[in-house]
């Protein structure tokens, strides 16, 4: 195993390029989330396809997490004896971390605002729905009155003449 640290040192670094990049790709997917929900009129089968690729995604990332991790605590003890012989490889994951880092950084503060502007929507949608159910309610309410109104029991005839 000694022998294969430069091997697995690569695949760590590809791993982490491969988190980089969807990373990015979340990142752009959340942007654009943003903007179906800054939408007067938000397309819900768009939010949701974009909802369901992002979950793809994360699966992904999780995927590769695993293996990282996996990889690392084979290596990593070697990897720190043998650090002055892999000192640029590790700057670049290094490097790699970092804008990983930042990007979820910005992911996360997207998704904050994604999130109140959807409980803003959803608060919207449950007035429409409570004002459409009040309105049915007394519509219905309406209609029982009125015909109970002219049943012939019911029914009175007055005369205003004394």
């Amino acid at each position: 195993m000694e022998n294969d640290i430069g091997v697995y040192v690569t695949a760590l670094q590809t791993a982490l390029q491969d988190k980089r990049r969807i990373m990015n790709e979340l990142l752009r997917l959340t942007q654009e989330q943003e903007q179906i929900l800054g939408k007067k009129e938000m397309d819900a089968e768009d939010f949701e396809k974009l909802l369901q690729e992002k979950e793809a995604w994360i699966n992904r990332i999780q995927e590769l997490d695993k293996g990282f991790q996996n990889l690392f605590d084979k290596i990593g003890s070697s990897l720190k004896k043998k650090k002055q012989e892999y000192k640029k490889q590790i700057l670049l994951m290094q490097e790699d971390i970092r804008a990983i880092t930042d990007c979820g950084v910005q992911i996360e503060a997207l998704e904050k605002k994604n999130r109140d502007s959807f409980a803003v929507f959803a608060s919207g949608k449950r007035k429409e729905i409570r004002d459409f159910r009040m309105s049915k309610k007394t519509l219905a309410s309406y209609h029982r009155n009125m015909t109970n109104q002219h049943q012939e029991w019911n029914t009175y005839f007055m005369d205003k003449k004394k």
